[in-house]
Parts: structure tokens; sequence; C-alpha cells
């Protein structure tokens, strides 16, 4: 039984993918550039808002004055929207009752700006995550482990009782990173094909199945 549990947010605990696909369509629009698809933002979110931002920008519109610009365009449409279609997955709100009653220690890590997540996090799961962590000034975003080790360190964990969750390469390479074991989320964003080629030392594709591999 693991007695602490880290987990990703976007993909893992929540399907906040349309309202970041909502947030990045409208900053499109605003610039005269190509929308994308939900699908198509699914392979560009998890490196935090500046590096989504770059993504679904357009190869010319990708230089740093301009990225300061949409990325403030895209910061201030998200923080207004970013609860509209954003739910958690099924099974989910079990999950993290059942882990409470048995007194694990559970704790979010996002690449996710900061305050962005603590807010989303509070307005779905009030209570539950003894510590939420979003991306920091002056903090490398995952894969860095500086953030995830800084996080153990404040949580008390013990790195061999603690497992990192995730539904992406990006969060098995932070595992890692840290010296953590890794279970891959298969029902979120990326799919096991990518956890699987990353090296993710478990999957579950459902929460009930996470828990009981927790638990065990």
């Amino acid at each position: 039984m693991y007695e602490t549990v880290i987990f990703d947010l976007d993909g893992t605990l929540l399907d906040t993918i349309q309202d970041l696909a909502d947030a990045g369509n409208w900053v499109c629009r605003q610039n005269g550039w190509p929308e994308h698809t939900a699908a198509e933002y699914k392979k560009m979110v998890g490196g935090g808002i500046p590096n989504l931002v770059r993504r679904f920008s357009p190869e010319g519109s990708r230089s740093s004055l301009l990225l300061v610009n949409t990325i403030a365009q895209f910061s201030a449409y998200y923080g207004a929207h970013n609860l509209d279609k954003t739910r958690p997955y099924d099974g989910i709100p079990e999950l993290l009752g059942r882990l409470a009653d048995r007194g694990v220690t559970m704790a979010v890590y996002s690449n996710k700006k900061d305050d962005f997540s603590r807010e989303i996090v509070e307005h779905f799961f009030p209570g539950v995550f003894q510590l939420v962590r979003g991306q920091i000034q002056g903090v490398p975003v995952k894969p860095d482990p500086a953030g995830i080790r800084a996080l153990m360190q404040e949580l008390g964990a013990e790195p061999e009782k603690t497992l990192l969750v995730g539904d992406s390469d990006v969060d098995v390479y932070t595992g890692h990173n840290g010296g953590l074991a890794v279970c891959g989320a298969v029902w979120g964003f990326r799919g096991r094909q990518e956890l699987e080629r990353a090296g993710a030392d478990s999957l579950a594709e459902t929460p009930a199945e996470l828990g009981d591999y927790i638990l065990a």
C-alpha cells in the first residue's frame, strides 16, 4: 500500500480539455489564426500555459514578444472560464473518498499555473488534498524533478512509499526523475501507448482499478 499519492490534474483528476480548447481558440480568433480541435489540444497540453500557447500559435507568431501578449490573452480568458465545462472523470470522487478513508496522504502537482490549480481543485475537491501545487515562477515545470522534490519534502513523504499518477509521458518522466514509481491513468488525454512508451511502472484503466493498486 502506498502512503502518499501525488496526482497530476489535467487529464488525470479532471477532464479540462474543452475549457482549455475554448480558451485557446478564443485567442486564435482574436489574432485571426486557424482554430484547433479538442483532440489536437490533447496533444498540446501538459507543459504549462506558455508551452500550450506556443504550440497552438502559428509558427510565425511564436517570438518572445508576441508570446507575452498571447499568453496574457489566454490566461485572462481561461481564468474567467476554467470551470465552464471542466468535470471530474467518472469514478474520481469515489476513488478520493476511498483513499481518504484509508488515511492516504494526497496531493496535486500540475504544470497549470498555481492559482488556477488551487482554484479548480478547491472547487471540485474541497478539503481533500493536503497540498496543491501548480506552476510557480522560478520553479522549472515538469518533468524537471525540482518541484516534486520540494512538494514531497513539504509533505514529509518517503519516495519508496509514494506513487505519482498521471496521464502523459511528462508525468512518467517527472516521477522517475524524482525517484518515484508512476502509475499511468489510461483514461486521460494521452492513452496507453504513450504511457507504455515512457516506461510507466503500472497502468490503470479506471479510477477503481487505480484504487485497488494503491491500496494493495
